[in-house]
């Protein structure tokens, strides 16, 4: 376990060092970056689909602060707030929302994660392009067994 741990910090690294290098040929029909706001991904050169699963958290602290003490007036307040949101808040509700779906489809319990065509993921990592790397490194390994 860990030689296997190692080997991982090892090619994540690596990959990190060429993440500069343009990778050519995806054959991926899909990419899926699961993070949160203070996580920024890095090099999605490719059109990967970016969820940002933390973004209804944040908003429920946002409609909350400073809400009245009274239950009812504060359901008031909270849906008055709700009802003002902007197409951008949203829409980034929306993502988040489809985010933690897929997540739990796939089974994935922490972020960053980016997952590949619906089945392998590599955590971690934020960085697409190394991300790719080390998923295209695995695939190769698995081919030579």
């Amino acid at each position: 376990m860990v030689v296997s741990r190692a080997y991982l910090i090892f090619t994540i690294a690596l990959a990190g060092a060429f993440s500069s290098i343009a990778i050519a040929g995806d054959d991926f029909s899909s990419i899926e970056v699961f993070t949160d706001s203070r996580t920024p991904v890095r090099n999605n050169q490719s059109s990967a689909t970016v969820y940002k699963v933390d973004r209804i958290d944040r908003l429920q602290q946002v409609l909350s602060e400073g809400l009245p003490s009274e239950p009812e007036t504060a359901k008031q307040a909270a849906l008055h707030r709700f009802q003002r949101m902007d197409s951008q808040i949203s829409s980034e509700l929306e993502n988040a929302a489809k985010g933690l779906v897929h997540a739990m489809q796939y089974g994935i319990d922490r972020y960053p994660a980016i997952v590949f065509d619906g089945h392998a993921v590599v955590y971690g990592v934020s960085d697409v392009q190394a991300a790719t790397l080390i998923y295209k490194q695995w695939q190769e390994e698995g081919k030579d067994q």
